[in-house]
């Protein structure tokens, strides 16, 4: 998505602010994706933040898409959708009160800011015009079909990590299909309602593999499961904080 932008994406630059990005949202949700253009940016000359910012940004509603792809999936493979669902929602406990009125105070201020002061006024312009430009690269693609194969990929793979560490303990090794996407939907809603989903993701998976499949030690599959991705960003996200700048100066 940088080529049309003129850009050509410098790999392990590229890998090491996913990375980056990755450990961040285990912090504040989200915040990875700031960080992840942010860093890239940073590093590598000649790529704008904003117009990175862009293309994640476009990644990001198409994971969306993705998502509700694999809800329907899973909604035509479960036997008790109802129960799931129940499982599902209970993720999700609203923002407190005050978050409301921090996120209306930070509104109003920057309002104000935009409209009082030229500088900034610009520089906000500046960064929407290059998040939009980096947004357009969708419908300028040179390699489509490898970019519609990559997302596949990708997709796959995040519901294929459930059913790989099925294989870890003798009571999930024979894990249907439909357990497999019913743990990874419950599992991504407990990541999008805690930072990593930490404390929820086990809880839930335990849950939808106990309740509506009855599988044996499933608190133990999912606090495996959760364990082993947590992990894996923390070691490789913290190496990458290192690595980014070393290789930005071996390449000056």
């Amino acid at each position: 998505m940088l080529e049309p932008l003129g850009h050509q994406p410098h790999f392990w630059k590229m890998y090491h602010s996913i990375m980056i990005g990755y450990v961040l949202n285990l912090t504040i949700p989200r915040s990875g994706e700031l960080a992840r253009a942010g860093y890239y940016a940073k590093y590598q000359k000649g790529a704008a933040a904003g117009k990175v910012f862009g293309t994640i940004l476009v990644e990001r509603i198409i994971d969306v898409v993705m998502l509700g792809l694999v809800f329907m999936i899973t909604g035509f493979l479960q036997k008790d959708l109802d129960a799931l669902n129940s499982i599902k929602e209970s993720a999700g406990g609203g923002l407190p009160s005050w978050v409301y009125y921090v996120v209306g105070a930070l509104f109003i201020a920057g309002a104000a800011t935009f409209l009082f002061s030229k500088m900034i006024r610009e520089k906000v312009i500046e960064l929407f015009t290059g998040i939009l430009e980096g947004v357009k690269t969708i419908l300028q693609l040179k390699q489509r079909v490898a970019y519609i194969g990559h997302t596949l990929f990708i997709w796959v793979c995040y519901v294929g990590m459930i059913w790989v560490c099925s294989f870890a303990l003798p009571e999930t090794a024979g894990l249907e299909i439909a357990a497999v996407f019913a743990a990874f939907v419950v599992g991504a809603a407990a990541i999008t309602a805690t930072p990593g989903g930490i404390g929820l993701y086990p809880l839930l998976v335990a849950t939808v593999l106990t309740d509506l499949y009855g599988i044996e030690n499933a608190a133990s599959f999912s606090m495996l499961a959760w364990s082993a991705l947590t992990l894996f960003t923390i070691i490789f996200g913290l190496l990458s904080l290192i690595a980014l700048p070393i290789i930005s100066k071996k390449q000056v």
